[in-house]
């Protein structure tokens, strides 16, 4: 079980990476577009479609590797007022809703891209990108967000 947990913190230590890497592609295309505007007055036609798929990516493959560094925002309202135990089990139904919440994401998600795929869907830009490659981070950081919620519940020792 500790490989298992070793092995997940390791994708969500990966996801933060590549998520850390496509915000800095966000900065150099923005420096490219503003650079290209202000001195050759000219533009790349693709840095805002870019950015915003990029954009996707560093929220979607950050999911896990923050909540592995516990760092998503919680409502203490209820948990203030539970003791120990009253704030395990409520930590434990919110996990578990969360698991069951993602993983219905990610099915559709994943059926989404396939279909996108499958219809050879291109983006109605100048870019015609096809649409799957840019849908492809939603499955992939909502697979690593479900492998860390349920990391967490082993670390917690609830399952």
């Amino acid at each position: 079980m500790k490989t298992f947990i070793r092995m997940i913190d390791g994708l969500s230590l990966g996801g933060a990476f590549l998520s850390a890497l496509l915000m800095l592609f966000i900065v150099i295309l923005i420096a490219v577009e503003i650079l290209l505007r202000s001195v050759f007055n000219t533009s790349t036609l693709i840095s805002d479609e870019y950015s915003a798929y990029f954009f996707v990516g560093v929220v979607l493959l950050g999911l896990a590797f923050t909540l592995r560094e516990e760092g998503h925002i919680r409502i203490t309202l209820l948990t203030s007022v539970l003791g120990k135990r009253g704030r395990a089990v409520l930590d434990v139904l919110a996990t578990v809703m969360a698991v069951a919440v993602t993983t219905f994401a990610l099915y559709h998600a994943s059926a989404m891209v396939y279909d996108s795929w499958h219809l050879d869907m291109r983006a109605d830009s100048i870019s015609e990108t096809p649409i799957y490659l840019s849908q492809m981070v939603i499955p992939a950081g909502l697979a690593l967000f479900d492998l860390q919620l349920v990391s967490r519940l082993l670390k917690k020792r609830f399952l």
